[in-house]
């Protein structure tokens, strides 16, 4: 890192410029800042974090928007000893699009139900609203960092995703060469909300599993439908790689069965937690 940027995230000062709904649960914010012109576009899963605003507007001073913004374990730990009545929320997403040279992201919010801070935030947000994003700063150069998708030379795909994750997956799914082979297993509680298999992706054979508020292991169980016909393949083929992001706990239980249950090396098996059900993830 250099001395100008000690890390390779920058925190970016941003407003709401316009909202979209793009199905019964997905709202698509476009956020809009002149610092933007600094955010680095990696695509596919990168990995950002949305800094929403105190109930009564703004962000609190835990250093985040210092100059340069300056390493986690600076601004994060004075973050942690405020009260938390006082703590800004901190949530992860992945941008559905960045037009840098326009000063603009959009950032996709699928609205939980029940809501939490974010879908709550996001239900009502309009334009003008002040928040905060962080992420690659482009006068970094590359450096990788916050990217779980690294199929190297990876040629057969599982890729698995639940709502949170659907921005994420589709940047993965526009990057593959069009003669790859990529099982895709989403899992979605309304048809309506699904906007992977809208997209007709021709490199993806799809399965989507329904969720309903009873069960919150169908995905889990789809999963281990496709072990028993693929699992022996993708033990011994080199060139097999999964990706699974969604609800923290469903993607930590998945990535043991492909790694313990079916013996894929952990190498080759990536996975991201968005939310987590029962609480906040912040980490």
């Amino acid at each position: 890192m250099t001395a100008e940027r000690p890390w390779a995230y920058s925190a970016f000062p941003v407003e709401v410029r316009a909202r979209r709904m793009l199905s019964p649960h997905f709202v698509r914010l476009t956020l809009a800042g002149s610092s933007l012109v600094n955010f680095a576009d990696w695509g596919t899963d990168q990995r950002i974090k949305v800094v929403l605003p105190l109930r009564g507007g703004g962000i609190a001073d835990f250093g985040l928007l210092d100059e340069p913004t300056p390493h986690p374990s600076d601004w994060y730990s004075r973050w942690r000893s405020l009260p938390e009545e006082q703590r800004n929320v901190l949530r992860t997403y992945t941008p559905a699009a960045i037009r840098a040279d326009e000063g603009e992201i959009d950032v996709d919010f699928f609205l939980h139900d029940p809501a939490g801070p974010a879908s709550t935030w996001a239900a009502t947000a309009v334009p003008g609203d002040r928040l905060v994003v962080t992420g690659p700063d482009a006068r970094m150069g590359w450096t990788g960092y916050g990217l779980h998708w690294q199929p190297g030379d990876a040629r057969r795909f599982l890729l698995i995703a639940d709502e949170t994750a659907f921005p994420a997956l589709l940047g993965i799914l526009r990057s593959l060469a069009p003669d790859v082979r990529a099982d895709v297993i989403i899992e979605c509680g309304d048809a309506a909300d699904d906007l992977v298999s809208a997209a007709a992706l021709s490199t993806a054979r799809i399965q989507r599993v329904r969720r309903d508020s009873g069960d919150s292991a169908a995905i889990e169980r789809a999963v281990r439908a496709w072990g028993a016909e693929h699992g022996e393949g993708a033990r011994s083929d080199a060139a097999f790689y999964a990706w699974i992001a969604g609800e923290s706990g469903t993607t930590t239980t998945i990535r043991r069965y492909l790694t313990a249950d079916l013996g894929i090396e952990k190498e080759h098996v990536s996975f991201l937690g968005y939310w987590k059900r029962g609480g906040p993830l912040v980490g």
